[in-house]
């Protein structure tokens, strides 16, 4: 088989994120098993080998007369073309796009392959959740999305929570959307090093925005302090002014946190991938307090290392943490009870080894990047069968 995807990001090349890290993941885990696999993304320069992927670049910028009439068209455009021309020049299968921003459409109506869209969360989902206003160019990104996932040949998402919500968005049947857990890599021989000798250390990543939950996790940590007083917090993402009155979170802590507070948090910004996994190996607790996920990728991305984790009962992460049998949630915009938890298993080292051993545990049986590419190869085998059986 030979395998397209289209992502806006790709780690190492064109800038991290989620879509970038499961393409990415996903990649690898098809080319183990034998697939060939070629990536397009947005970004400027040559041909890019990762390994045994190779990523091709693809411009996604304006056309001035066309972005008026239909905002984001453009875009749809270029991506589309550059698309055609990796998947004719490389024969490819089929290509996988994500709904984001329903960039695909293009490629759907002129490429020479069937097309599988994996439905993150979707544009729609995310004005409603961070409470957008309505915009012009925001109406054509739901509107390229539902479109784009009704012109697939199938639909993949990644928890049974959200196969429920984008079957009533999108108005298609549930069992025209299958459910492939995303997956990270594992690394079953690695010892997990003693604990450092430093404080109690509380670690975030993501985007420091409303929908991760970070305000909450700012408001949390003064009642934490006030049980653990040595702990710290590491909150690791690039800043997004998503506090009250429009603040970033380095200002919202700046304005209303005494020095006290302030003098136990970090906010780190991005970090290389490397910086990244030694925090997540080496913090006591991983916190993530979402007020929606469809799924939840950060989770695997820390219990794979034995970390024990809190996230909160939103959207697909329930699918991924057991409360209590490989981590802790608490529910989503609850502070207090958010701090809870945290000064809880901040004080309890026997509860978070047990946790932190049942989550990689159940890391590695159920969301492996190997796991996630087998069950990803038996969609795109589907796909590809169908014009073949149409044909005899």
């Amino acid at each position: 088989m030979r395998i397209g995807f289209f992502t806006p990001t790709y780690p190492g090349v064109s800038g991290d994120g989620g879509i970038g890290t499961y393409t990415r993941d996903l990649a690898h885990g098809l080319s183990r098993r034998g697939l060939t696999v070629h990536v397009v993304t947005p970004h400027v320069g040559p041909v890019v080998l990762d390994g045994p992927v190779t990523v091709h670049p693809c411009r996604a910028d304006h056309l001035p007369l066309a972005d008026r009439l239909m905002p984001g068209a453009g875009s749809c455009w270029h991506v589309g073309r550059a698309v055609r021309r990796v998947a004719r020049a490389e024969q490819l299968d089929l290509v996988e796009f994500p709904n984001w921003d329903g960039l695909g459409l293009a490629y759907q109506t002129l490429g020479p392959t069937p097309t599988v869209v994996r439905l993150h969360t979707s544009a729609h989902e995310t004005q409603v959740i961070d409470g957008l206003p309505d915009s012009r160019r925001l109406r054509w990104d739901v509107r390229r999305e539902r479109w784009q996932a009704r012109r697939a040949a199938a639909l993949v998402t990644h928890s049974h929570a959200h196969r429920r919500t984008m079957t009533d968005e999108l108005g298609v049947p549930e069992d025209r959307i299958a459910v492939v857990p995303h997956g990270v890599p594992v690394f079953p021989d690695w010892v997990r090093p003693p604990r450092p000798a430093r404080p109690p250390t509380v670690v975030f990543l993501g985007r420091l925005e409303r929908r991760k939950g970070t305000l909450e996790l700012l408001r949390a940590i003064p009642p934490v302090l006030a049980k653990v007083p040595d702990a710290r917090f590491v909150l690791i993402g690039a800043d997004r002014p998503h506090c009250p009155g429009g603040r970033t979170h380095a200002a919202y802590l700046r304005d209303e946190f005494p020095p006290a507070v302030r003098e136990r948090v970090t906010l780190a910004g991005r970090l290389p991938q490397p910086d990244v996994d030694r925090w997540l190996q080496t913090a006591d607790v991983f916190a993530a307090p979402s007020l929606y996920e469809s799924f939840g990728l950060v989770f695997p991305e820390a219990m794979r290392w034995g970390t024990p984790v809190v996230g909160t009962t939103a959207g697909g992460i329930p699918e991924v943490v057991a409360d209590g049998e490989t981590g802790v949630l608490v529910p989503p915009g609850d502070p207090v009870t958010l701090a809870a938890a945290l000064a809880r298993l901040l004080t309890d080292e026997p509860l978070r080894g047990r946790l932190g051993a049942a989550g990689r545990a159940d890391v590695e049986a159920r969301f492996s990047s190997d796991r996630m590419a087998a069950d990803a190869v038996r969609v795109y085998a589907r796909v590809i069968r169908r014009p073949m059986e149409r044909a005899a």
